[in-house]
């Protein structure tokens, strides 16, 4: 039987031990499958944060949009997804954003920066 599930995508946040982890869930027609987002390291070497525009939620933006475009995204670029999706966050709140609310927002920021 083909249920002909799209793939999708789920980051999800928490702190576990006082240190903020980052799951990424992809729901494909064979399953789920889950890994850790990987950090890519510019603004903190401490690891991800949420919740304030710091280096934590900067390398949080970056890598996020790095494994959804499957590229290093521009500074601007995560900058402003920081301030748009993770500055807002509850510091110690767990968290899930969706892939297709990215790619929304992403669209829409394309879309303003070439008129």
């Amino acid at each position: 039987m083909n249920s002909n599930v799209s793939e999708s995508k789920c980051y999800a946040g928490s702190k576990v031990l006082g240190r903020a982890v980052v799951t990424v869930h992809v729901l494909t027609d064979a399953g789920v499958t889950s890994y850790l987002l990987p950090h890519l390291v510019r603004h903190s070497p401490d690891g991800f944060n949420w919740g304030y525009l710091g280096s934590g939620p900067a390398d949080l933006a970056r890598s996020i949009l790095a494994d959804c475009l499957g590229t290093d995204p521009d500074p601007s670029l995560y900058q402003a997804f920081k301030e748009r999706f993770i500055a807002p966050l509850g510091q110690h709140a767990s968290w899930c954003i969706d892939k297709a609310a990215i790619d929304k927002w992403l669209d829409s920021t394309t879309d303003a920066q070439h008129s």
